[in-house]
């Protein structure tokens, strides 16, 4: 079983990879309110409100957070406050873990059905109907192609694939 602060890290950390450095900033500011405006978060972490929108909008496109509407009293101006959706945040992860998985299979796949060349001079990687349009050898430099056998990229994706089909189901296993 995880920690908390060992949970907090993993979600920061694809929270980066969903929505890069300015992304955690954003997440952490967002983890401190019940609700806050685009300003106030862009104003506490001196960004601009644009990039802080455009933050926001990527969390919500994928459920992480959600907007309402609010009233000023004094001008009856309408603002939107923020908030993370605590509620549905490990089905909305879940869900995106699923989609990478989804990619990440189909990926797997095709380094699986595919012949793979390389150069082993700069590292150029071609499907063998690449390889065959260059005569086998490298576009960049010339230098003849080697055929890929040992495909580490194969490999790499598939310890991402294992590795991501565990955590889904561990996740399914708690909700």
């Amino acid at each position: 079983m995880k920690t908390p602060k060992e949970l907090l890290d993993e979600l920061l950390k694809f929270i980066e990879k969903l929505a890069g450095k300015e992304g955690v900033m954003v997440f952490k500011e967002l983890m401190k309110y019940d609700g806050v405006t685009e300003e106030q978060i862009a104003d506490d972490l001196g960004m601009k409100v644009n990039d802080v929108r455009k933050v926001l909008y990527k969390f919500e496109e994928y459920g992480l957070v959600k907007s309402y509407k609010e009233k000023e009293d004094e001008n009856n101006q309408i603002y939107y406050l923020w908030r993370i959706e605590r509620d549905t945040l490990n089905q909305s992860l879940l869900l995106l873990k699923k989609e990478v998985l989804k990619k990440l299979e189909e990926k797997l796949e095709d380094e699986e059905n595919e012949v793979y060349f390389y150069c082993p001079k700069d590292f150029t990687r071609l499907r063998y109907s690449e390889a065959m349009l260059y005569d086998f050898t490298c576009p960049k430099c010339g230098t003849p192609l080697e055929m890929d056998e040992d495909n580490l990229s194969k490999v790499i994706l598939k310890k991402y694939v294992n590795k991501l089909k565990e955590e889904i189901e561990n996740e399914e296993k708690s909700l």
